[in-house]
Formats: structure tokens, sequence, C-alpha cells
């Protein structure tokens, strides 16, 4: 990030741009087309939808969480015709009422996160990507918090549009959305017409063909991004994806196992549990004080709930480099620290 800036154009640059990308492909798991996208996750979310879903398209959505409502709050943006499939907050969606809903009904797309990070649940993608392909739905898979962190096999898989970004399990700063397209996606993207020119795939497909020797996007890059992004995903390709799934699960199942011990109890069952991102009950009472504790006495900074569970539970990262038994030690220590001070050790707040 730190080093001068080099031209967004030409031979060298164009290289460099396609080899990260094909570093990326193998990240996926396809082979089909990945922008890399400046701007946040949700900018390449928004581009997922605003080039999959037209005015009269339908969109189903299943949620159990914060950011399966942000879906849904994207979508109808584009279409009033949205159906939610609704699951308790830190439970898995209900996979028999997404069948029910697409045998009833014919849906254009369905849109899903991966990582719930509101909750530290995982949902289970491939089981749908076979649900989707057998009624003939588009799936776009919210994948920001869980590429490079959990198994994702976008093309064996079925997923037709898979997102992430940058700052998460790709261990680089944030500023990038990366969007995969699958190829069989590109019939539906062909057929949709709808505004737009930033966040529109037909456009960034277009200049890659049309540049592809020279300028292979649309607009510029924010050149030392992408270069810290080749950064973090060779690191991940060093480390080998089966090799850092298990750093990654093995890491989290210590943190359950230290908050329980501390009388914490984590918010979701272990079986659905993501591996970069733990949430707990807190303190009864006290998760703000725990959160300030933390990170005026150690520095340690993590989240608290979102939405109806703020104030209920905190959440800890444990993503790349933070995915090590020293920084949850670290974590666990602090919080007994801060809780035996509080008198609030073992008492959880919801429960």
């Amino acid at each position: 990030m730190g080093e001068p800036l080099v031209a967004h154009y030409g031979a060298e640059w164009t290289s460099f741009y396609n080899e990260t990308v094909e570093l990326a492909r193998k990240i996926f798991h396809t082979d089909g087309d990945v922008f890399l996208v400046p701007g946040s996750g949700s900018a390449g979310l928004d581009m997922a939808l605003g080039s999959t879903v037209a005015p009269a398209g339908r969109v189903l959505i299943p949620q159990n969480g914060f950011f399966g409502e942000r879906l849904e709050e994207m979508a109808r943006t584009y279409t009033p015709h949205i159906r939610t499939v609704k699951s308790p907050l830190g439970k898995p969606i209900d996979l028999g009422r997404v069948e029910e809903e697409l045998r009833r009904e014919k849906f254009d797309v369905v849109a899903i996160v991966h990582c719930e990070t509101s909750t530290g649940s995982i949902n289970p993608i491939r089981e749908l990507a076979e649900i989707c392909r057998c009624h003939g739905a588009l799936l776009i898979v919210d994948a920001i918090s869980s590429l490079g962190i959990e198994p994702l096999k976008m093309d064996v898989w079925g997923v037709g549009i898979c997102v992430s970004a940058s700052q998460k399990g790709l261990e680089t700063p944030p500023g990038l959305a990366l969007v995969a397209v699958g190829k069989e996606a590109w019939s539906r993207i062909e057929a949709v017409e709808g505004p737009g020119w930033y966040l529109s795939l037909k456009v960034w497909r277009e200049y890659q063909e049309k540049w592809g020797d020279w300028h292979p996007h649309p607009i510029i890059q924010p050149v030392n991004n992408v270069r810290a992004l080749r950064v973090g995903m060779e690191r991940i390709i060093r480390e080998g994806l089966e090799a850092r799934f298990r750093r990654h699960r093995e890491v989290a199942e210590r943190l359950r196992r230290g908050l329980r011990e501390l009388g914490l109890e984590p918010l979701v069952a272990d079986d659905v549990a993501s591996h970069g991102v733990t949430a707990a009950w807190g303190p009864e009472g006290n998760v703000d004080e725990l959160l300030a504790g933390l990170r005026e006495r150690h520095g340690i900074l993590i989240a608290g709930g979102l939405g109806e569970l703020k104030g209920k539970i905190f959440r800890i990262g444990h993503m790349g480099p933070g995915a090590s038994d020293e920084a949850v030690d670290t974590v666990l220590s602090a919080i007994e620290s801060v809780m035996g001070d509080g008198g609030s050790r073992g008492k959880k707040c919801g429960v």
C-alpha cells in the first residue's frame, strides 16, 4: 500500500491485474469471470442484484440475521416482488421452507448470506444451490465474511454469482469488492435491461472484452489496493485452502471452549457456527461495559450486537492473521480480567 503508484493501464498493469484475477478464481473455485470493483462488499452485492433483477423480477431471500435483511433492503430498490423466508436468529435457514416457496412460485433470483456475521452462523450454501438449480433460480451468495475462511466451491456447487470483499478473509485493507460470475449466470444478466453503468456487470464484461489488452476495466483502479489484494491472496495460496480452513476451525473451537469456561455461552450451536466470527451472550446488563473495558484497558476492539441483539451479545472476529491461538488466548484473558472486575462472571444476558 505504501509503494509508489503505477499506471492503471498498459501491458504491465494488465498482466498484473489478470494474474491477480486468476488467484481470485482459485479461491472462489470458479472458471468464470471475476471483477475487482472499487468499493465495499455492499457495492458488489448491489452490482449482483442490479445486474440480475428486473423491475418485474421475483426474488426470494432466506433470512436469519441483520445482513439477510440488508439483502432485502437492497433488492427492494430494484423490484417490489420480494419474498422472504425467515428463520430465528442464530438458526440456519430452513431448506424445506425455501424449497416449498420455489415449488409454489417461479423466482428469478435467490439471494443469501453465507456467513451471517450478526450472529456468527453459517448457512448451507451447497444444499441451497442444489435446490435452486432444480427450480431454475439463479443463486447469489454474499461471501463477504466467508471467502478464504469457509469451504466454498462456486462452480461445483452451482452458485451463480458470489460476492466478497478485500478486508476480511482475504486479509487486505478495505476498498475492493470481488464479484465472481459463473458462466451460466450470464444468460440471466443479458436478459435484464436496467439502469446504471458503474455497477453493471454487462458494462464490466464489455470493457474486459474490448479493452482487455491494455485496460481490462471501465474505471480507474485503485492500483495499490489491487496490489495489496494480490499479496493477501498469494499468502492464502501458499498456506493452502484446506490448511487455512482447518486453522480457522480449530481457532474458533478454542475460542468457544474458552468462552464457556468463563460462563459465556455462544449464541449459535457448534454445528452451524462460523469459523471467522463468534457471537456469545454477554454478561447480564454489562455488554457495553465489557466492550468499553476491553477497548480502554486492553486495546482490544470487539463488536456488540445488531438490531434486536444490541446490548445482549458481543462478537469476536478471528480471521486471517487474527485466527491464532495467541490472539484467542489474549482476548479470553482480557475478557476474564474485565468480567472479574465487574463481578458478572457466569451471568448471561438474554438467557
